[in-house]
């Protein structure tokens, strides 16, 4: 058994060994999840509908104000981050000193496409409070700019705690980009340890249990709820297979997505004893019907044009996406897209990798064999959909940006 089969539920596992009590470290803690910096925390519910007390307006007459500002930068965030700027920085000067302004500060910069900027502010903010970039989204933000400053270990460790937690963020989309970046940063570590030494020993060990943590995340993402970055969760997961040596999964993932076949989490909910009958039922249900699909020669035809059109379409998207680690893997990541709906823009894909840093790169031999198969006419290793008609094949290449 890989290592990535016992990894996601250690992780999933962790949140509950380190909060077991309610104690008032605890309810710092919750208060920092939240979002709410704990100086605008109001202490009981009668608090909250009366606001602040006239103890706490005469000790700190500005906190209402401060608060405020605070509030509206968040709701700012994500349509206006100027104004969330604008406000931090208003914050601060009517109470410096805290640790809020500056997480917000550091949010804002990070969308406002200055990762410096946003990781000097969260450097501020933890010097000031560690427990101010605790709650998920936050934390998923100082990732990004520890990622995007090339500070990959220490992005790494963030995104590990805060796997166990994205069910506490808002949308399929946000948890499915959560273990997208982890995943390819988990692939960028398992690079940097084959690369400094190939030949085995503890750090090929390393380089095959970072491959498998990310395997770990990018099976997690394909089984929870679809989202809009299921085709790249599937390219993913298909390049991280391919290149722990995993080939035949590797191929398994894209022929099924191409096939239409029942999705692996529908397979195992039917197959699982302890599900309750109701979801037994409709799962075996999904997998029926699946299967129907491919039996139908007419209808699995036009569900195997319909993923691969998807899958090229997903080529197209992998130029405007941010979650890669390494900047070559968009070329490998668009080859395998490409592989089932046109093989000479895939193999351009692979040939591009291979000219530039992804040739001298520690995953240069699986990029080769890919491309030798495909200039073989094997398609990658596995069976080939029947051939497109040229209109879609010439789309695809478009699509892909083939030359």
């Amino acid at each position: 058994m890989h290592l990535g089969s016992l990894l996601f539920p250690a992780l999933l596992a962790l949140p509950l060994a380190a909060h077991g009590g309610q104690s008032s470290g605890d309810l710092v803690a919750a208060a920092a999840a939240a979002g709410r910096p704990p100086e605008c925390s109001a202490r009981t519910s009668r608090a909250i509908a009366r606001g602040p007390t006239v103890w706490e307006r005469a000790r700190a007459p500005e906190l209402p104000r401060y608060c405020d500002l605070l509030a509206r930068g968040q709701a700012q965030l994500g349509g206006n981050p100027e104004a969330a700027r604008e406000s931090a920085r208003l914050a601060d000067q009517i109470l410096p000193g805290h640790a809020a302004p500056q997480v917000l500060l550091a949010r804002a910069a990070l969308a406002l496409g200055s990762p410096e900027d946003a990781a000097r502010a969260f450097d501020r903010a933890r010097h000031i409070d560690p427990r101010s970039v605790e709650d998920p989204p936050t934390l998923h933000d100082l990732a990004r700019s520890l990622a995007r400053t090339g500070k990959r270990d220490e992005a790494l460790a963030m995104y590990r705690a805060l796997v166990p937690r994205i069910d506490l963020l808002g949308t399929a989309d946000q948890r499915a980009l959560v273990l997208l970046e982890a995943a390819h940063l988990s692939m960028a570590a398992a690079g940097a340890a084959a690369s400094a030494k190939p030949q085995g020993g503890a750090r090929g060990e390393g380089a095959r249990a970072d491959l498998d943590e990310a395997i770990a995340y990018l099976r997690e993402a394909r089984q929870r709820s679809q989202s809009q970055l299921a085709r790249d969760v599937t390219l993913s997961l298909a390049l991280a297979l391919d290149r722990a040596g995993d080939r035949a999964q590797a191929d398994a993932a894209l022929e099924g997505e191409v096939a239409g076949g029942a999705p692996e989490a529908t397979r195992a909910r039917a197959a699982d004893p302890h599900a309750g009958a109701a979801a037994r039922s409709r799962a075996a249900g999904q997998q029926a019907g699946a299967a129907a699909r491919a039996a139908d020669p007419h209808a699995g035809a036009a569900a195997r044009e319909h993923a691969a059109d998807d899958l090229a379409s997903a080529a197209a998207r992998l130029r405007s996406v941010d979650y890669l680690a390494v900047p070559e893997d968009r070329l490998a990541l668009e080859a395998l897209a490409l592989e089932r709906t046109s093989a000479a823009a895939a193999i351009a894909r692979w040939e591009a990798y291979l000219s530039g840093a992804g040739g001298e790169g520690p995953w240069a031999a699986a990029a080769r064999a890919r491309l030798d198969a495909l200039r073989k006419g094997a398609g990658g290793g596995g069976p080939r959909p029947a051939r497109a008609p040229r209109e879609r094949v010439a789309a695809a290449a478009r699509a892909g940006g083939a030359p």
